[in-house]
């Protein structure tokens, strides 16, 4: 057990944020501490009628450079690093005139919140940058034994009554809040690196720390026993999924984020006016048309009970002639851009239904995927490649129809789990087999569920068939018995030249992209 906190003890204050710091001190006095602070801090607490030493009188020395050196003297640091167990480091303290500091609380600038502001200039982040508080709270923190360290204003009623009522704190809460001041410096640094390093070409350095915030607490997690939260990167304005906005209903769950991170990576390939809806994070039907509200109705109708629950996300404006057929369809939550006001009158009375706003679906260049291991991350590049190169492979040349419903089959493939194949129809989805073990059984998954839904098919709409990895000819035999005349699939195997074989004699066209879209 820590030495007991006597009235002789003497605390530090110097803190950017202020909440209940006044009360904190006064009743830091009232069990008898000496109160030392620094700058604005002990302007306000000697305002409050609060006896108070200001700590460059302490010290002897003038602020300098408009006081960025305030809390780096010798002095100071000295005091807070000391060690009571040691005699040498006792005496050096009488040999400067310190007494040692018995509890530290110092929080620093939100650079976090400073770097939200799109027209801030590195300069001026620069000059907010809190150098010297960050080092009294490491220095209290490594002497957590002999020095209570804060910087949340939410720790202080506990420390408060744990000296009121024990005179001291126990060896597990110094710690832990020693390690929780650790934890906010850490993240404090790190927001500065990776605003200052935005651009930096390397993408997967040896040593890597990535600082993250909480945005919000969600219900749970994929399951109700499951603990979740939404967190967003420092060092940068929100942006992306994280900085979405619910402009009407419940707020979003773990899984709503999971399905709308596919689907607007997903909505976000297409050039025109495009519905993508997700359901457990898998496609469940897209469509692009001149009109929003049509390209909804073909991907709702490409798979009623698997878009039923789903999220949908568009990347355009909801006009009021899309929002009513939406409003007729059971869906947990649409995204879009923006909705216009007779769109929300249409949708606002769906209690149950979530509408969010995204306004860029835009990805960033540098984004990186990470996924959790036990005891580590897997980190890679995200999978920003679509379409590279579309080479034919075959005889017969596919039309420019074929060559439209091709790409889209292949956006949609790319963004389905693996294995993952994709039938397509002019301009929409009519069957996905996403997620399967075997390839064979996603082609397979993607024709019935096809065929199933749209037994007829018009001739002036041809049939395309996408793969995120390899076909074989056992596949192309499939495609052909459902009635594909166009294949679009990586290439690039053993069985390319059988594949193209076969394709030949049944008179299929066969486009190669030369780079694969697993999904996991």
């Amino acid at each position: 057990m820590s030495e007991p906190l006597k009235k002789t003890r003497t605390a530090f204050l110097s803190v950017s944020d202020r909440s209940g710091i006044v009360e904190f001190a006064h009743e830091l006095a009232t069990l008898g501490f000496r109160i030392v602070a620094a700058g604005g801090t002990a302007k306000l607490l000697k305002q409050s009628e609060l006896e108070v030493e200001d700590l460059k009188d302490l010290i002897q020395f003038p602020d300098v450079l408009g006081g960025r050196l305030r809390l780096s003297h010798p002095k100071l640091l000295a005091a807070i690093l000391a060690n009571r167990d040691s005699p040498g480091d006792m005496h050096d303290l009488e040999k400067i005139a310190m007494e040692p500091f018995d509890l530290v609380a110092v929080n620093l600038y939100p650079v976090s919140e400073v770097l939200q502001d799109p027209n801030i200039s590195q300069h001026e982040v620069l000059e907010f940058l809190d150098v010297t508080g960050a080092a009294v709270l490491r220095a209290a923190a490594r002497n957590h034994k002999h020095v209570v360290v804060l910087h949340d204003p939410r720790d202080y009623q506990v420390v408060l009554d744990a000296l009121r009522e024990f005179k001291q704190l126990d060896p597990d809460t110094r710690q832990r809040l020693a390690a929780k001041a650790f934890h906010y410096t850490a993240y404090y640094d790190s927001t500065v690196a990776q605003y200052l390093g935005e651009e930096d070409v390397e993408r997967l350095p040896d040593e890597m720390v990535i600082s993250l915030k909480k945005a919000a607490d969600l219900r749970f997690g994929e399951n109700p026993h499951q603990q979740a939260a939404l967190y967003r990167r420092s060092g940068a304005r929100p942006w992306g999924l994280s900085a979405a906005t619910v402009v009407h209903g419940k707020p979003l769950s773990y899984n709503h984020y999971a399905s709308l991170e596919v689907a607007v990576e997903l909505v976000a390939e297409f050039a025109e006016p495009a519905c993508v809806i997700v359901k457990h994070a898998n496609p469940a039907g897209v469509a692009v048309s001149h009109a929003l509200g049509e390209a909804a109705h073909e991907a709702y109708a490409s798979d009623p009970a698997g878009c039923t629950g789903g999220v949908a996300a568009f990347n355009r404006e909801v006009d009021e002639e899309t929002a009513q057929f939406l409003g007729q369809q059971y869906l947990e939550c649409i995204l879009a851009p923006e909705f216009s006001v007779q769109a929300m009158d249409r949708l606002r009375p769906k209690k149950d239904l979530r509408l969010v706003t995204l306004a860029s679906l835009l990805l960033s260049a540098n984004e990186i995927d990470l996924r959790a291991i036990s005891g580590g991350l897997l980190i890679q590049d995200k999978d920003n490649q679509t379409l590279p190169q579309m080479t034919v492979a075959t005889r017969h040349q596919p039309s420019e129809l074929e060559k439209s419903t091709l790409e889209l089959a292949w956006r949609v493939a790319k963004h389905g789990k693996t294995h993952c194949a994709v039938l397509a129809r002019g301009a929409a989805t009519l069957g996905l087999g996403c997620g399967q073990t075997s390839r064979m059984d996603a082609v397979r998954l993607a024709i019935v569920k096809g065929q199933e839904r749209h037994p007829i098919v018009s001739p002036n709409f041809p049939l395309a068939l996408a793969s995120d990895g390899a076909l074989g000819v056992q596949h192309i035999h499939e495609a052909a018995q459902a009635g594909v005349t166009a294949v679009i699939q990586p290439g690039g195997t053993s069985e390319d030249k059988d594949a193209i074989k076969a394709c030949d004699l049944r008179n299929l066209a066969m486009v190669f992209t030369g780079m694969r879209h697993y999904r996991h």
